[in-house]
């Protein structure tokens, strides 16, 4: 049976940014992503770091929510501890929600 584990998401930009560490991974997989500002109208870049500090994932110039579409899903093989990072390019304090999910 395939378990899916959600990890949520509740962030507020400070100075256009945010980021957060996930909790370490002995194996599993990214299998989607899903975020939505508070204002559909806002552009930002999303990053996925590993500990290593290899970016995994780099999608750019994303406006509004992320995530619901078919084709946004992924199979992102999960090891270690990462950082989510998103980048608005704004000075404006946005308020970010969403979830990861995993499985396992």
């Amino acid at each position: 049976m395939i378990a899916l584990t959600p990890i949520e998401i509740s962030q507020t930009c400070s100075s256009g940014a945010w980021s957060f560490n996930t909790m370490k991974f002995s194996g599993g997989d990214l299998r989607q992503i899903v975020l939505s500002p508070a204002t559909e109208t806002t552009t930002y870049n999303l990053t996925i770091t590993d500990e290593k500090n290899n970016i995994v994932l780099d999608i750019s110039d994303i406006t509004g929510s992320y995530g619901n579409d078919p084709d946004d899903l992924l199979y992102l093989p999960l090891r270690g501890i990462y950082t989510i990072a998103v980048d608005t390019c704004s000075v404006t304090n946005e308020v970010f929600t969403g979830r990861l999910m995993i499985e396992e």
